[in-house]
């Protein structure tokens, strides 16, 4: 892999969640919090197809369950 992490493969949908360390100084996109580390997450999906790229979100956020909960 490069740079990223897989955190959850959904096999029905053929995607996977990613993240990676953000490198910027701010906060949550949902909460406005930062983790005790004071880094935060940048999430994005990885499709199963051939030459598939990651698509990161534009906001970082905390937890999987913020940007969840950001999106759905």
């Amino acid at each position: 892999m490069d740079g990223y992490t897989e955190i959850k493969h959904d096999g029905f949908a053929r995607y996977s969640i990613i993240r990676r360390l953000s490198e910027t100084n701010k906060t949550c996109g949902w909460c406005g919090s930062k983790r005790k580390s004071g880094k935060l997450f940048n999430y994005g999906t990885l499709s199963d197809g051939y030459g598939a790229r990651p698509q990161f979100d534009n906001e970082d956020f905390c937890s999987l369950s913020c940007r969840n909960t950001y999106y759905y």
